[in-house]
């Protein structure tokens, strides 16, 4: 595992590895022993303002994996389907209270750093289907099936607390290969599960983004969200700042703008975007880096795909600068990756 600072930083909320530990002595594992030497103890994981790094919330989840790996069921989906609208925290509540399931899901999309989600979730509609998108942060091949069974398991869950027990999804895709227990994917979700895709797609007919939520209430949902925005305002205007600059680049990394075409739409001078960069550590470069290594990840776990052709969609003319950027990014080729 990368040791770099994105690894090591305490920016995570701990909903998931609570629920791990909670849930650990229902599989036979030790909760005690999870944390054991990792910084913290299972106490401090229900304390509201407890933030985990990337790399301490991977060491738990590759126990707790270790400990179970001679169950033929998903601990990841064991996990996320026994967690509850509640097991996110306010962002639960605030799903809870809000007007639509279409309200609600992109409101938890919104807090997702505030849920604790250790994958990048977006939704990604097309005219007959509302589709969630789940994509790896960090380089974790080994990691990448636990936390997709989690993402769309507590998923599935959320929503039929929103929507009814009705609800069905349309079809699930998954970036990697069919699992020993794949009979539990479709106890889980009943619908046709397709693997070795390019992404993770979690997708339900468009219809069920009107569905009205029943615990609506206007004045609870505008409270917490309140309370939400005053957490979220304690974050730097930065992250914004980033976040605007990733949008642009993420419209199409094969043909990546130059700095001064990113300063151009940011409406400020190419020096003002530098200092701005530099002032938090980062540079445009660092930033190319990030966007293009987590695309590449998500590229490589479709064996489909040719390392030419995961070069060309994120940028590289050649793949010989690609291999070369990806173990200067992972410290490993991207064939490892496949």
């Amino acid at each position: 595992m990368d040791g770099s600072a994105r690894y090591t930083t305490a920016n995570f909320h701990t909903y998931l590895l609570r629920c791990i530990t909670g849930m650990s002595k229902d599989f036979g594992i030790d909760p005690v022993r999870l944390c054991m030497g990792l910084g913290f103890e299972i106490e401090d994981l229900s304390s509201p303002d407890c933030l985990v790094s990337f790399r301490q919330a991977a060491s738990l989840i590759r126990r707790a994996l270790a400990c179970t790996k001679d169950r033929e069921r998903g601990l990841g989906l064991d996990i996320g389907t026994q967690e509850t609208i509640g097991s996110i925290g306010l962002v639960g509540y605030a799903m809870l209270t809000s007007p639509t399931l279409g309200n609600a899901i992109d409101l938890g999309i919104k807090m997702q750093r505030h849920a604790g989600v250790l994958l990048q979730l977006e939704r990604v509609d097309s005219g007959k289907y509302l589709t969630i998108r789940a994509r790896s942060l960090f380089h974790e091949p080994d990691l990448q099936p636990f936390l997709v069974e989690e993402s769309f398991g507590v998923f599935l869950n959320l929503v039929r607390t929103l929507a009814g027990d009705t609800f069905t999804p349309s079809f699930v895709e998954l970036s990697y290969s069919k699992p020993s227990y794949s009979a539990h994917y479709d106890q889980v979700f009943k619908c046709p599960i397709r693997y070795d895709q390019s992404e993770n797609i979690f997708a339900c007919d468009a219809h069920w983004a009107e569905k009205r939520i029943a615990t609506y209430d206007p004045l609870s949902h505008r409270q917490v969200l309140d309370f939400l925005q005053m957490n979220v305002a304690k974050q730097s205007m930065e992250d914004e700042f980033i976040e605007s600059i990733e949008r642009i680049v993420r419209r199409d990394l094969r043909q990546t703008p130059s700095l001064s075409a990113v300063a151009t739409q940011l409406c400020m001078s190419d020096r003002t975007l530098r200092r701005r960069l530099a002032d938090q550590g980062r540079s445009y470069q660092n930033v190319l880096d990030q966007l293009r290594m987590v695309h590449a990840v998500a590229l490589l776990t479709n064996p489909r795909l040719t390392i030419d052709e995961v070069a060309y969609e994120v940028g590289f003319s050649d793949a010989h600068n690609f291999r070369r950027a990806f173990k200067r990014w992972t410290g490993h080729g991207p064939r490892k990756s496949q």
